[in-house]
């Protein structure tokens, strides 16, 4: 018997052995398109570089951000002429604690969750005008660094590929976009739509100019955020009775029509899957010795890249084509710890891939069409509002408008569908059915269309 044993033992440590030896065999790695993880270029650190701005928002009230003491702590994270590495550890610690005294606007959320739906701003704004106008009070400093944020002539993210490094506080640029954004719309209220129509295209001419230029996804998306905010309250403005008619044209010429650079997000994809290998490498040479010891056993890096970057590569190429031209659905990446094998080879590589969640690349394909359908049905929406014709079917007008004959739905094709009883003009989104122009408002992309009110008043 204990022979038997001996040799039971035997036989199982001999397959433990070879198991692990197994899963040192790592495959070749497969050639990619996306080149080598960029750099940032010297002109990123000049002054006058507005990514400064963004990280400077938050500063004490008290601090000049336009010194060149203020952005040298953010200049000395990237520039190569300092110690990276050094300066990254020390400011790791420090804006840990400048994030926590930010003071987080929770008082307006009433007011900001009005501008999640796509009624009447104007009027649902209303009861908060008190507490706009105190808002702006307290948070003047910090609207003044936001209005040479969107002022910059330049911004250029120089965030380095590593896990390591920080980013902007994008919640306070998210909290003072909209705070700006909603004081324009009482500014409209109140009989000066031109001057919040003009503040408004500000705006969106800056997010814009960020989405291409945005290293992270999640810059690139609130980005998308605000360029959105942007869009709906210029088409509240437009669709009160009492809009001037020259507002219609000056949103006409503000909105040309965006190339594909100006609403996706090929850069950030890029970035994004330099960041996986990065993270992969930190961790098995970081954290405890059980977890460095299990990567070098169980991990295998060129098989879990040669799932990954091809996945990538294949949402950049959905993203960058039109929807209309796809062959069929954009497709999440399938677990890959499934089956009753799974765990013979790379074990530790497939269950990163499946904790990554790959249908959040999705939504981001469906966030950037969405941005470039309501841009078009803003710039075709004015051109309406511009020629309105209360005596003709609005069809028909539509119809005849050379701005809804050329910018074509990217979903289907075929011009932007007009519901007359729900007063929406509409694309069929991503998923490429028609939903009758309802929309989830970035929920979900399934059973989901991009709709924007156009209310029509007799002048």
């Amino acid at each position: 018997m204990k022979k038997i044993m001996i040799r039971v033992l035997l036989v199982m440590l001999a397959l433990i052995i070879g198991y692990l030896v197994f899963n040192q065999i790592d495959a070749r790695p497969n050639p990619s398109k996306l080149g080598a993880p960029p750099a940032p270029a010297p002109e990123s650190f000049d002054k006058s570089n507005g990514y400064y701005r963004l990280w400077t928002l938050i500063e004490p009230k008290d601090v000049d951000i336009e010194t060149d003491a203020a952005i040298l702590p953010y200049r000395r994270l990237a520039d190569p002429a300092f110690d990276n590495d050094r300066y990254i550890k020390e400011f790791n610690h420090a804006w840990k604690e400048a994030r926590k005294n930010y003071q987080h606007p929770e008082k307006l959320k009433p007011a900001f969750d009005v501008m999640k739906f796509k009624g009447d701003w104007r009027s649902s704004l209303s009861p908060f005008r008190e507490q706009l106008t105190a808002a702006a009070e307290e948070y003047g400093f910090m609207l003044a660094r936001y209005e040479k944020l969107i002022n910059c002539e330049t911004f250029i993210d120089f965030t380095l590929i590593r896990f390591d490094f920080p980013i902007p506080h994008l919640l306070a640029w998210l909290h003072t976009a909209k705070l700006s954004i909603a004081l324009d719309i009482m500014t409209a209220r109140n009989g000066n739509s031109p001057e919040a129509v003009a503040h408004l295209l500000r705006h969106l001419h800056f997010a814009v100019k960020v989405i291409p230029n945005s290293r992270t996804l999640i810059t690139n998306l609130v980005s998308k955020a605000v360029a959105r905010l942007a869009i709906w309250a210029l088409n509240d403005i437009m669709n009160q009775k009492d809009c001037p008619p020259d507002v219609y044209q000056t949103v006409l010429d503000g909105t040309p029509t965006l190339a594909y650079e100006a609403f996706g997000s090929r850069f950030p994809f890029e970035c994004e899957t330099y960041w996986f290998s990065e993270i992969t490498e930190s961790d098995q040479s970081a954290g405890n010795w059980l977890s460095v010891v299990k990567n070098k056993l169980l991990f295998q890096e060129n098989r879990t890249r040669n799932i990954r970057v091809p996945f990538m590569e294949g949402i950049i190429r959905y993203e960058e084509t039109p929807p209309r031209l796809w062959n069929e659905d954009i497709q999440e990446l399938p677990r890959q710890a499934q089956g009753a094998f799974w765990w013979l080879q790379n074990p530790l590589g497939k269950k990163r891939l499946d904790d990554e969640k790959s249908e959040n690349f999705v939504a981001v394909v469906y966030k950037s069409w969405a941005l470039k359908a309501w841009h078009d049905m803003l710039h075709i929406a004015a051109d309406l509002h511009r020629s309105y014709d209360p005596t003709r079917p609005i069809q028909s007008q539509f119809n005849d408008l050379p701005s809804y004959r050329e910018l074509l739905d990217p979903c289907s094709g075929k011009p932007y569908i007009w519901n007359e009883a729900k007063q929406v003009l509409y694309s069929i989104g991503i998923d490429r059915r028609d939903n009758q122009g309802d929309t989830r408002d970035y929920q979900a992309w399934q059973d989901s269309d991009y709709a924007l009110p156009v209310i029509m008043f007799v002048r």
